[in-house]
C-alpha cells in the first residue's frame, strides 16, 4: 500500500492520501458492506448448523454449543450493525471479527469432529477477502487461517494436503490482490474527487477575487471620475474667484474715490455698502481660493478662539434652527495658522454633525489647550508639546466601531448615493497635518460623536502693521513715478485714479511685455511697479523675473492668487503683495512705505 503514498508530479501533493487517511476513508465503506452482507453470512451459519447431520458431518456436544455460542454473538453484531449503533471508524474491526466469527466456528468444527473442512475454510477466506478493505486486517486474517488449517491440512489431507495448500494459497493471492485493487479504485476516486473539490475551491476563489477586482476597478474609476470632477470645480472655482476679484477691485475703487467727493451723508452710506459688501464678497472667494489650493496655505499668527468666534454665527445661519450650538471656548496663546482653512474645518465638523443628528439636536464646541507627553503624542503621530484642542461634540445617532476607523478616509461616505462626497472630514484631516496636527473622534452607536483637533500653540505673537516710516503719517502724500501693469481695464482705470489721487504719477501697461517696453523708457523716474499676476502675452511671474534682470526697483504685487504658488515666489524674491480688491488706505500705506523705503 506504499504506491499510494507515491507522490505524484503532476498532482498537487494536497491532494495525496496517506494510509492513515485512506483507512478513515474505507472505514465507513467496510461497515456498509458488512451491514449488506452480515445478515446473508448470519444465515448460511444456521443453514450449515441445521444441516451437518442430515450431510452426513456428525455434531459433538462441542460442536453444537460453539456454534450456538458463535451464531448468537454474530447475530448480536449483525443486529448493531443493521440498527447503525456502531460508528463508522469501527468499520475495518468490526468486518474482521465478523469474517472471523465463521473462520473459528469451522477450525474448532474440524479439529472437534476430525472432519475434513478445509474447503468451508477457503470459501469463507475467500469471501472475506475480497470485501475486506484494511489492509492490516485482510493479511493478519490469513495469516491466522493459514497457521491453523496448513497443519491439519498435512496431518489429515494426505497425499492431497499439497494440493489443498496450494489452492488456498492462490486463492488467497487473488483476494489480496482483488483487495488492492479494489482498495487503490476507491482511494484514487478520493484522490481525483479532492482534486476536482480543490480545482472547484481555486475557481471560485478566482471568481471570487475577479468580482473584487472588477468592483474595485469601478470604485477607483468613480472616484476617479469624482476626483477629475472636484479637480475641474477647483480649477473653475480659483477662475472665478479670480474674475470676482477683478469686479469686486473694479466697484470697490469708484466707491472709495466717490467717498472723498460724496458730502451727502446718506449717498456716503450707500457708498460706504458698497465697499462693505466688496469685502465680504472679497472673503467668499478666498474661500474659493481655499478650496482650489490643494494643500497651500496661509498661515499666520492667530487667536484659535477668534476664528471659532467668527465661524459660530456661519453655522448657526447654515444648520437648521432647531440645532442648539454651545461653545466654550478657553485656549490660552496663539497658533499658526489658515484661519480660512481652520473655519472651513469647523464648518465641516458643524455639517457632519447635522447630518449625524437628523437635523434636531444639540452641537457643543468647546476649546482648551493640553500638554501632550510622548506617550500621549505617540498615538496622534504629533511632536509632544503644548496644544490648542477644539472639541466637537454632537448629539447625534454616532457610530460603530468598523465606521469610526474608516471616518477619515477619502471618499468613504454612510450617506446614500448623491447624497455625500466622502470628502468632507478626510479634508478635515488634511487641514490638521497641514497645520503639524491631529484630529480624532470618539463614538458609539447611540451617543453621538466627538471630534477633537489637535493645533500646535506657538510662543509667536500676532504680528501688527508696520508703523509709518519715520518722518512720514498717513496723510502724508508720497511723490514719485507708478507703473501700472494690469490687463483688466477697470481695475487699471480705479487703481490708476487712487494713485493719482494720492499724488503719484502713472504710466500703465496692459501686460507683461508692454510693462518691461514702457518700464525701458521711462527706467530713471520709476519709483514702483504695481503688478498682476494673470495677464496675456505675458504673466506677472515672467515681467518680474525680467525686470530683476533690469533694475532692483521696488515691486508690488496685486492678485487675487495670494496663495499661488508663483506669487508667493515672488515674495520670497523680495516683492510685496496684496490681495485684490484692495482698499484704498492699505494701498496708499504699500505704496507709501515702498516708495520711502527706496
Amino acid at each position: 500500500m506504499a504506491l499510494l503514498q507515491r507522490p505524484d508530479p503532476a498532482r498537487d501533493p494536497d491532494d495525496l492520501i496517506t494510509r492513515t487517511e485512506a483507512n478513515a476513508l474505507l472505514a465507513p465503506i467496510a461497515l456498509e458492506r458488512a451491514r449488506i452482507l452480515a445478515p446473508w453470512v448470519l444465515l448460511g451459519m444456521m443453514i450449515s448448523l441445521a444441516i451437518s447431520e442430515p450431510s452426513g458431518i456428525p455434531l459433538s456436544a462441542a460442536v453444537i454449543v460453539w456454534n450456538a455460542i458463535s451464531i448468537s454473538g454474530f447475530a448480536a453484531i449483525t443486529l448493531a450493525i443493521v440498527r447503525r449503533r456502531i460508528p463508522d471508524r469501527w468499520g475495518h474491526l468490526v468486518f474482521a471479527v465478523l469474517w472471523w466469527i465463521p473462520v473459528a466456528n469451522t477450525l474448532i468444527s474440524k479439529y472437534a469432529n476430525h472432519t475434513n473442512l478445509l474447503a468451508q475454510i477457503f470459501l469463507v477466506e475467500l469471501a472475506g477477502a475480497a470485501i475486506l478493505l484494511h489492509a492490516r486486517s485482510i493479511l493478519l486474517s490469513f495469516a491466522l487461517a493459514n497457521a491453523a488449517w496448513i497443519p491439519l491440512s498435512v496431518r489429515d489431507g494426505g497425499a492431497d494436503a499439497g494440493t489443498y495448500i496450494g489452492s488456498a494459497l492462490t486463492a488467497q493471492l487473488f483476494a489480496f490482490l482483488a483487495h488492492v485493487l479494489a482498495r487503490r479504485s476507491l482511494v484514487q476516486a478520493e484522490t481525483l474527487r479532492r482534486a476536482e473539490a480543490r480545482t472547484a475551491r481555486q475557481l471560485a476563489e478566482q471568481l471570487a477575487e475577479l468580482r473584487r477586482s472588477e468592483e474595485e476597478r469601478g470604485r477607483l474609476a468613480e472616484q476617479l471620475l469624482h476626483a477629475q470632477r472636484m479637480e475641474a470645480a477647483g480649477t473653475l472655482a480659483a477662475g472665478v474667484a479670480h474674475d470676482m476679484n477683478n469686479v469686486l477691485a473694479a466697484m470697490t475703487a469708484p466707491a472709495e474715490l466717490l467717498l472723498h467727493d460724496v458730502d451727502d451723508p446718506a449717498h456716503r452710506a450707500d457708498l460706504a455698502q458698497i465697499v462693505a459688501q466688496a469685502k465680504r464678497g472679497a472673503e467668499l472667494t478666498r474661500a474659493l481660493l481655499a478650496f482650489s489650493r490643494r494643500g497651500q496655505y496661509r498661515k499666520r499668527v492667530l487667536c484659535l478662539d477668534e476664528v471659532i468666534r467668527e465661524v459660530v454665527p456661519l453655522l448657526a445661519r447654515t444648520l437648521p434652527k432647531s440645532i442648539a450650538i454651545r461653545t466654550a471656548l478657553g485656549v490660552p496663546g496663539y497658533i499658526e495658522g489658515d484661519d480660512v482653512q481652520l473655519g472651513q474645518a469647523l464648518i465641516n465638523f458643524g455639517l457632519n454633525a447635522a447630518d449625524a443628528m437628523a437635523g434636531t439636536g444639540s452641537l457643543s464646541i468647546a476649546s482648551d489647550a493640553v500638554d501632550l507627553d510622548e506617550a500621549a503624542a505617540a498615538p496622534l503621530a504629533v511632536a509632544p508639546g503644548r496644544y490648542a484642542r477644539v472639541r466637537v461634540t454632537d448629539s447625534g445617532t454616532g457610530m460603530d466601531e468598523a465606521t469610526r476607523r474608516r471616518v477619515f478616509e477619502p471618499f468613504f461616505t454612510t450617506k446614500p448615493v448623491g447624497k455625500g462626497s466622502g470628502l468632507g472630514l478626510s479634508t478635515v484631516w488634511g487641514i490638521a497635518q497641514a497645520h503639524r496636527g491631529a484630529v480624532t473622534v470618539e463614538s458609539e452607536p447611540g451617543r453621538g460623536a466627538t471630534f477633537a483637533i489637535y493645533l500646535p500653540i506657538t510662543d509667536r505673537e500676532p504680528t501688527v502693521p508696520a508703523p509709518a516710516p519715520a518722518g512720514t503719517d498717513e496723510t502724508q502724500a508720497p511723490r514719485g513715478t507708478v507703473l501700472l501693469v494690469d490687463d483688466e481695464p477697470a481695475v487699471r482705470t480705479g487703481t490708476a485714479r487712487l494713485l493719482k489721487r494720492q499724488g503719484l504719477d502713472v504710466l500703465v501697461a496692459t501686460n507683461g511685455a508692454e510693462g518691461l517696453r514702457v518700464f525701458d523708457e521711462h527706467a530713471p523716474k520709476i519709483g514702483l511697479v504695481i503688478l498682476d499676476m494673470g495677464m496675456p502675452v505675458m504673466g506677472g511671474a515672467e515681467c518680474f523675473r525680467r525686470l530683476r534682470d533690469r533694475s532692483a526697483v521696488p515691486v508690488l504685487v496685486i492678485t487675487g492668487y495670494a496663495v499661488d504658488v508663483e506669487a508667493q515666489a515672488l515674495v520670497a524674491q523680495g516683492a510685496s503683495l496684496l490681495e485684490k480688491p484692495v482698499p484704498a488706505a492699505d494701498l496708499k500705506r504699500e505704496v507709501l512705505r515702498l516708495l520711502v523705503d527706496r
